[in-house]
């Protein structure tokens, strides 16, 4: 009995395990491009709002579909979503997902002044369609376009060069930009060899005929004869002059022409605030000190191409001065006015008994600079090589005075300044009333003592 039991659930068991075989259901899913018929890889397939994942390089899924109807979702950037309910006895599925339509915007310049070029025609051409624009006011031609196409775009205005370019729209909106070529201009960008700066001001003369000069870009444009050799002459002070021959075809718009500066001297006079030439300052150049006044206040920055530079003048005992300079030509000259500087000074008030003396009052050449602390210190600034008359008051002491002078460069020692206790009149007005007092009734007893003795003595001899 037990032995057909077994042999019952074990049938049982393979009958469920049949069944279950039989209802699960393999789903191939292809997704393809709706103009080209081509497989579109790495699409996303979403399963009842899952992510299931991607298709192969194939453009194929395979999904275990299972029991029951299927909500499936197939996305890709590009391209519009796809959608659908599908069987769950279903198979083989062929998705077509259609190119997203997008935004082209084109934009034309004018390859020498850089403004928006209007009015232009732009046909726009791909396998399955041609479309034409007009360039507005901006310069600028708008397109819907389909994604992941190529497309040819070609651009005509009048009296520009007509132009063609390849247009590869990818699964956004794209912006483009082009420049067009002017049919009868022609630029000049002049630069330095150095710097690659725009230079401004230099002259170009075409066939020995002044052109104009280049503005702050270091560009002139100018109308020039094609397929024609021509010789171009480009000078500015302070570079070496530029000569060339060349012949402009119809495609060429603009020439760079390099311009190698050529080395001056600039020269520094550095005055004291009289006026006097200061041999000995340093003439600092990008804080590396190039140059060192001579006696007569002269220092020669050389080899220097023309351009502004930022300098710094000092010398010991004197402030520095900041300073920026044009450098032109080779007789560019520079006055710097050095003020003396100054060096802090600390006072020191006692009395004889080397007791500080607080609140007393400092005067610099009879202006007051301040009084004391409760220490009896003072802290001042001194002008370099300046005579000081430094006088220190306070009541009930004799005033002192001191004269401190501080040579160029040095450095100061603490001063100390002792006042000596001023004599209280007052007083001592007061010990000489006493005194004089005191011999008053002195003299007064002498003379009364003299008086009685006189008078006794007459008595005694009557």
């Amino acid at each position: 009995m037990y032995r057909y039991r077994l042999r019952f659930l074990f049938a049982l068991l393979c009958i469920v395990a049949f069944c279950s075989a039989a209802q699960a259901t393999n789903l191939l899913i292809t997704v393809q491009d709706s103009l080209d018929n081509t497989t579109v890889p790495h699409a996303t397939v979403y399963l009842n709002g899952a992510n299931v994942g991607l298709t192969n390089n194939g453009g194929q899924f395979l999904l275990q579909s299972g029991q029951g109807d299927l909500n499936l979702l197939i996305t890709m950037d590009g391209y519009d979503d796809w959608g659908g309910i599908v069987s769950g006895n279903t198979t083989s599925l062929s998705v077509i997902l259609n190119r997203r339509t997008l935004l082209l915007n084109v934009s034309l310049f004018d390859s020498n002044s850089l403004n928006a070029v209007s009015g232009a025609t732009l046909y726009l051409t791909s396998a399955n369609s041609t479309q034409t624009g007009i360039s507005d006011a901006s310069g600028t031609a708008s397109f819907a376009v389909t994604s992941y196409t190529f497309y040819s775009l070609n651009m005509t205005a009048p009296n520009y060069q007509p132009r063609s370019e390849t247009i590869e729209v990818d699964a956004t909106n794209q912006n483009v930009q082009y420049w067009l070529l002017s049919g009868n201009q022609y630029s000049f960008i002049v630069k330095d060899q150095n710097t690659q700066a725009a230079v401004a001001g230099a002259t170009i003369s075409v066939n020995s005929v002044l052109l104009g000069t280049t503005d702050s870009r270091g560009v002139l444009i100018a109308p020039i004869s094609r397929n024609t050799p021509i010789t171009v002459e480009v000078k500015k002070t302070g570079y070496q002059t530029v000569i060339q021959s060349l012949t402009v075809s119809t495609n060429e718009a603009v020439d760079t022409v390099v311009l190698t500066p050529v080395p001056i001297n600039g020269f520094v006079f550095v005055y004291d605030q009289q006026n006097q030439p200061i041999s000995g300052a340093d003439i600092s150049l990008n804080g590396t000190v190039v140059a060192n006044t001579t006696s007569y206040g002269r220092a020669t920055l050389q080899n220097l191409v023309p351009g502004t530079y930022s300098i710094v003048v000092g010398k010991t005992g004197y402030t520095p001065v900041s300073q920026q300079i044009e450098i032109s030509n080779a007789s560019s000259e520079f006055p710097v006015v050095l003020s003396l500087a100054t060096v802090s000074q600390t006072l020191f008030v006692q009395d004889t008994d080397q007791k500080n003396i607080a609140g007393a009052t400092v005067l610099l050449n009879g202006a007051v600079a301040g009084t004391t602390d409760a220490h009896g210190q003072l802290d001042t600034q001194l002008t370099y090589n300046m005579p000081y008359n430094i006088t220190v008051t306070q009541n009930g002491y004799l005033p002192q005075s001191v004269q401190q002078k501080i040579p160029l460069g040095n450095t100061t020692t603490p001063l100390t300044i002792t006042l000596e206790k001023n004599m209280d009149w007052g007083f001592v007005t007061i010990v000489g009333i006493g005194i004089l007092v005191l011999l008053f009734l002195w003299v007064v007893i002498r003379l009364v003592g003299r008086r009685d003795r006189h008078h006794a003595t007459k008595r005694n001899e009557i």
